[in-house]
């Protein structure tokens, strides 16, 4: 069974993990400057460490190690990140997907507004959805607006809320199932 929670955890470990693959992909874009500028300072760099008296190291084969160590880090993260997004879209779309809504709806302003239990929030949920739907948050589908803290339906009747609700629902899973297998 799928529910909020897990896919919350998921997508804060997608999200960290994308911060965490920016920064090695930073690193490997220095290391790579040095390894390129190395051959160009090596003469001036030699030479004047003879001159002076000192040992010259170009360091190049730190450098390449620290290069493949990079490189290694980048593709197990980048592997990790793809198999939570793969995760969290069958998830997600799962015909057995839990949402935790408070069974009893609040009527405001001529809306129907689900909360969900115990005040949670799913901010990580919404971030990763948003992003792979390609909208910003909240989400709007049709007459429902979904966001990290609860589902506002516009419609005063709570069956006709259900419905609609149902329906985005539908909606966004069916659209991520064809974004999923795009080729």
């Amino acid at each position: 069974m799928a529910d909020f929670n897990f896919l919350e955890k998921t997508a804060l470990r997608i999200k960290e993990n994308r911060t965490k693959l920016f920064q090695l992909e930073e690193s490997l874009a220095h290391v790579n400057t040095e390894i390129h500028e190395i051959p160009l300072k090596r003469n001036t760099e030699s030479t004047f460490a003879k001159i002076i008296g000192v040992g010259y190291d170009d360091r190049i084969e730190d450098l390449k190690k620290s290069k493949e160590n990079l490189e290694n880090q980048i593709k197990n993260l980048d592997d990790a990140v793809t198999s939570d997004l793969s995760l969290f879209i069958s998830e997600i779309t799962s015909p057995d997907l839990v949402i935790p809504l408070e069974p009893t709806p609040i009527l405001k302003e001529g809306k129907i507004i689900y909360k969900y239990r115990d005040d949670a929030r799913f901010n990580n949920i919404f971030a990763v959805l948003s992003e792979l739907l390609g909208l910003s948050a909240p989400l709007v589908v049709k007459d429902v607006m979904l966001s990290s803290t609860e589902i506002t339906i516009a419609s005063r009747e709570e069956f006709e809320a259900k419905q609609k609700f149902i329906s985005s629902m539908n909606e966004i899973q069916k659209t991520l199932l064809l974004k999923s297998h795009k080729p």
